[in-house]
């Protein structure tokens, strides 16, 4: 920490919190605050901390996040040159209500508690009233940005339900759909069994044959329902709890992707799943619901933005091991792409250039929070107009407690 008699009250002045000082105070507190420099990802101060300092930042950026009552950290703000932090904990003494970290390598002005009691003894009237008029301001804008995140947060959690609830009515029509068809060649194979069988005659070589390929046709299409029934059974179960379980992850992909794909060609969307991992690779310690659900709402989205309209077309789902501690599970569509304009929006909440046919602006939102906070993992996209989009999940292979 050093001295800083250089530093101009010109630069002071950028910041709103001094904007009515005088210049013989500006050059004062130019003269008597320290400066210190921190490196990136250096911690300045913690949530709980009591230190009685203000920080102005003469460059980089930093970071202020907050951990809620759950011990979720939640992102409060980003900060850089000449903004200010920590000024409410400097005046009322209270322990420090967030976490800040430098995001950039930074260069901070350094007043304390002492130092900005003596120069408000020293100021006049109406520029004290300004310092106030700033922090009321701020604090403010803080208790607005809070209750539009708990807004937002509330929001998406239902909206979370809501869809869980949808995925499923679309699975279950789609399932039920599905299972007509072998009920229906089951019903043909045991009305020809039932009329061979009927006619008192010897039974011929050909009528043994006819009967022992209709049991078969049978027996192939109970499978068929029963395995449509099991894996919605273990699709939607995972749905509606959130259990971690050692399971194997191909499954839970290839299942997802057979339910899903019942409504998917209605719309003529092919689904082609390359699994690249070897044998000692698929067992994940994980959620199946979650990475259900991911999976379903990226298909929904291609279904409903990539090949809008039933025009149809391919999709491929890769997944491989990735510097054999984690997954990476790629979505690509050959569709009609993003903007480069959006794609910087595409998870946000109720973002969606689809209202018009049904969008929520949802469905990204909660397949961005699904990846980073069940799974634990990280989300790109790689999308040009045209040509199609690629969604690319990385997790870990043991999803942590």
């Amino acid at each position: 920490m050093i001295k800083n008699p250089a530093l101009h009250s010109e630069i002071l002045k950028k910041f709103a919190f001094f904007a009515s000082f005088s210049t013989e105070q500006l050059e004062e507190i130019a003269s008597l605050a320290p400066r210190i420099s921190l490196k990136e990802n250096t911690v300045v101060f913690s949530q709980g901390d009591r230190s009685a300092t203000m920080y102005l930042i003469l460059k980089g950026a930093v970071k202020i996040e907050r951990e809620d009552a759950e011990g979720e950290t939640i992102s409060v703000a980003q900060m850089s040159v000449n903004q200010v932090f920590g000024e409410l904990a400097m005046l009322s003494e209270e322990p420090r209500q967030a976490t800040v970290t430098v995001t950039e390598d930074a260069e901070f002005l350094v007043i304390d508690r002492n130092m900005m009691l003596d120069i408000i003894r020293k100021a006049k009237p109406e520029e004290i009233l300004e310092v106030f008029s700033v922090l009321s301001e701020q604090m403010r804008a803080a208790n607005d940005r809070e209750f539009k995140d708990a807004l937002s947060r509330r929001t998406l959690e239902a909206q979370m339900e809501v869809e869980k609830q949808r995925a499923l009515t679309q699975m279950v029509a789609g399932v039920a759909h599905e299972i007509n068809t072998p009920l229906g060649i089951i019903n043909t194979a045991v009305s020809i069994m039932a009329r061979e069988l009927a006619e008192p005659v010897e039974v011929t070589t050909q009528r043994a044959a006819d009967i022992a390929e209709s049991l078969e046709l049978m027996r192939r299409n109970v499978e068929r329902a029963h395995r449509l029934v099991q894996d919605f059974k273990k699709v939607s179960v995972s749905q509606l709890t959130d259990k971690k379980e050692a399971i194997d992850i191909s499954e839970v992909i290839e299942e997802t992707v057979g339910l899903i794909m019942v409504s998917l060609k209605r719309s003529q969307i092919h689904v082609e799943y390359k699994n690249h991992l070897t044998v000692g690779q698929n067992k994940w310690i994980g959620y199946r619901g979650f990475l259900s659900q991911i999976l379903i709402n990226l298909l929904t989205n291609v279904e409903r933005y990539a090949y809008p309209h039933n025009v149809g077309g391919n999709v491929d789902i890769i997944v491989q091991m990735e510097n054999d501690k984690q997954y990476r599970l790629v979505v690509k569509d050959y569709g009609k792409g993003i903007s480069r304009e959006n794609q910087a929006r595409v998870f946000e909440p109720f973002f969606t250039t689809g209202r018009p046919i049904g969008g929520t602006g949802l469905g990204l939102s909660i397949v961005y929070n699904l990846v980073k906070n069940a799974l634990k993992g990280d989300i790109k996209l790689k999308s040009a107009e045209g040509k199609g989009t690629e969604f690319i999940v990385t997790f870990p292979q043991v999803i942590p407690d």
